[in-house]
């Protein structure tokens, strides 16, 4: 037990010295998510058909493809094109490429999120709200946003989660996280207390776990109030 704790005191600052990247990672990534999201979750339920098929394949193509194949395929596909334009990515962070990796993957399920908490409102709301003379603007800021919103967040934060367990796979394009810094503090020690190490690892992201979900949960909660009637 003594020993486990020496290890564990000895590369914990060395792990908490990647966590920075995760977190980036993961912020950035769901920022992003949220607006494109939006936008394909949009070109899906709209009548467009263009905007419509253009938004089912890349929400398919998203969903359906490891995550993996992705940030290798960005990796890869980017400096291509920018190539065969005159274009020089030579001194682009790897950090740039797994990012937009990232939020296109994570803005596919944003889009289904959204469509499906659109799908599940209360539109007598909206009917009600459009008699009283409101725009479509007004509309969609006071009700269909706060509705859908009440809707999407728990599915939104399970993907989140999910997202930031995901983010150990950036190391394949040269972005260390704190998982890919385990790994490295495993090797460099040729295995040596990497039992430790990774037991410390899902400790840490157990507690960033619980942390967002408590933050969500709070959201959710104050998004809640109001929306549906007290009963007598």
């Amino acid at each position: 037990m003594r020993e486990s704790i020496q290890i564990v005191s000895r590369y914990l600052p060395a792990l908490l010295r990647a966590l920075p990247t995760t977190l980036e990672l993961l912020g950035l990534s769901v920022l992003f998510a949220l607006f494109l999201g939006f936008f394909l979750a949009w070109g899906k339920i709209s009548r467009n058909l263009p905007a419509k098929i253009v938004s089912s394949v890349f929400i398919s193509f998203m969903r359906g493809t490891p995550m993996m194949v992705q940030v290798l395929l960005i990796f890869i596909l980017i400096p291509t094109i920018a190539y065969q334009n005159g274009v020089d990515t030579g001194s682009w962070s790897p950090f740039l490429y797994a990012l937009i990796a990232y939020s296109l993957n994570l803005s596919a399920f944003f889009a289904e999120i959204y469509r499906s908490a659109y799908n599940g409102m209360d539109f007598r709301q909206v009917e009600a709200a459009e008699s009283l003379g409101m725009t479509k603007a007004q509309v969609f800021r006071r009700v269909t946003m706060p509705q859908c919103a009440v809707i999407a967040l728990p599915n939104l934060t399970n993907m989140t989660l999910e997202q930031m367990k995901n983010t150990s796979i950036a190391a394949v394009i040269g972005v260390y996280d704190i998982v890919a810094r385990a790994q490295q503090l495993a090797r460099n020690n040729y295995g040596a207390g990497q039992m430790q190490l990774y037991l410390t690892v899902g400790l840490i992201f157990w507690a960033l776990c619980l942390l967002i979900l408590f933050v969500m949960n709070r959201v959710t909660k104050k998004l809640s109030r109001g929306m549906v009637p007290e009963k007598a």
